[in-house]
């Protein structure tokens, strides 16, 4: 069963990365998550990641009285961003994550561009079916 971890991210099936603009304010973020039925956002694109910024990051600041239509995705995000490359194994992907306590990680190809997101339900995903596979 836990051959699995040695599997490359690349043979998972995940999502495709959804982006925010920078200027974009946490309500439209918000509502982004929620239309898109994702838990991060890469700010930036496909070129270039300025960030991620996750659900969490929005409760947080929710709960800290920020004003949603003034608070932008830029003020909001995390800069240093932990990604997983096509090549990682899930095993380092995990780690990435137990390590960060995070919960999403933007995947990057050969060249750093943003072309998917992993998420720990991604990762478990495989380990509870008994190989890669699948999308949610």
């Amino acid at each position: 069963m836990a051959s699995y971890l040695q599997d490359k991210i690349g043979s998972l099936e995940h999502r495709e990365p959804v982006f925010a603009r920078p200027d974009e304010t946490l309500r439209a973020v918000a509502h982004t998550m929620w239309v898109e039925n994702v838990g991060a956002l890469v700010v930036g694109d496909e070129q270039r990641s300025l960030g991620i910024i996750s659900e969490r990051d929005v409760v947080a600041l929710v709960a800290q009285g920020a004003d949603l239509d003034a608070v932008t995705a830029e003020d909001a995000m995390v800069k240093h961003v932990v990604a997983a490359r096509t090549g990682d194994t899930l095993a380092d992907a995990g780690y990435q994550m137990l390590d960060g306590a995070i919960r999403h990680l933007p995947v990057l190809d050969d060249q750093g561009h943003v072309i998917g997101m992993v998420s720990v339900r991604d990762l478990l995903r495989p380990a509870l079916s008994g190989g890669t596979g699948g999308t949610d």
